[in-house]
Parts: structure tokens; C-alpha cells; sequence
């Protein structure tokens, strides 16, 4: 039979097990591989890319000449872009209220998600912001190896800021 003291301490060695195992599986959005990690830094060129929104407007690298572009990566099932595409919002809607020669243009890009799940996550958050929809890291392993949220901003062919 297992003594009191024996019960407590075995109840104190299960409980810092489950504690380290949930701080190593939600220290990163959506289960993060384990690898290096690199994000294209200010001063990088901008690298070549096309997407579409999902209301069908096209949107490239190119268009950092135009104006500044604005590139946010996220999944909707990551707390941290959660958060953050609230505040993306009301910077979007910000800019919407500059002289159009001074805006910026902005897209969101999920990485590994479809469009039903994303469109559902606009509507039901009512984000008006640009998106494309991606079902795989194509596009947003040109500009990072894992993190998300993760923010780019550009103009004339060069990444002028990061987060």
C-alpha cells in the first residue's frame, strides 16, 4: 500500500510532468517543428510571390512599388494571431482614411489553411482586411521557417520591417 507522503509526492512528480508538457506543446502556434528558425529581416529583398484574394484579386511582390506592403502570415487556430488580427484590422481600416496616395496596401496570407475555415473566421470576426487563403507554406516558407504571427513590411522590392 502506498503511504500518504508517497501519494503526495507521486501527485507533485504527475503534476510537473503535465505542467512541462503543456509549456512545451503551447510554446508555439499550431505544434511548430522543431528546426532552425530564420525570418527575412529588414534590408532582405522581398522575394517573388502571387496570390489571390479571396475575392479574387491578385496581389504580388510587385506591388511594393506601388506602396508599402503590408504581409501578415496567421492561422486562425493560433491564439497569438487571435489577438493580433484585431489590431491589424483597425490599423487597415486607419489606412483606409489616408489620401489613397499615401496608403498602404495589406494581405493576410494563412499558412496551411484553407479557404472555408478562414472565410468562415473573417465573417464570424467581421475582418474586412485582404486575404488569401493557402493550404500549405509555399508562399510563406520564402519569408520564414516557423512563428507565426509574423509581419512584413515592404516597399520598393525590399523588406523594410519585420515582426
Amino acid at each position: 500500500m502506498i503511504s500518504f507522503n508517497n501519494r503526495t509526492r507521486i501527485s507533485k512528480v504527475v503534476k510537473f510532468i503535465l505542467i512541462i508538457g503543456i509549456f512545451i506543446m503551447g510554446n508555439g502556434c499550431i505544434g511548430e517543428k522543431e528546426e532552425p528558425e530564420w525570418y527575412l529581416q529588414a534590408g532582405d529583398a522581398l522575394p517573388q510571390f502571387e496570390v489571390t484574394t479571396i475575392e479574387g484579386e491578385k496581389v504580388c511582390s510587385a506591388d511594393s512599388y506601388k506602396a508599402k506592403l503590408i504581409i501578415v502570415f496567421f492561422n486562425t487556430t493560433c491564439h497569438d494571431c487571435q489577438r493580433e488580427l484585431p489590431v491589424i484590422q483597425k490599423q487597415y481600416e486607419d489606412n483606409l482614411s489616408l489620401p489613397e496616395s499615401e496608403r498602404s496596401q495589406y494581405i493576410c496570407i494563412s499558412r496551411e489553411e484553407g479557404s472555408a475555415d478562414v472565410e468562415q473566421y473573417w465573417s464570424e470576426n467581421h475582418l474586412t482586411l485582404p486575404v488569401s487563403a493557402q493550404n500549405d507554406r509555399n508562399i510563406y516558407s520564402k519569408f520564414a521557417s516557423i512563428g507565426i504571427p509574423r509581419i512584413f513590411y515592404a516597399k520598393d522590392g525590399v523588406i523594410t520591417k519585420s515582426n
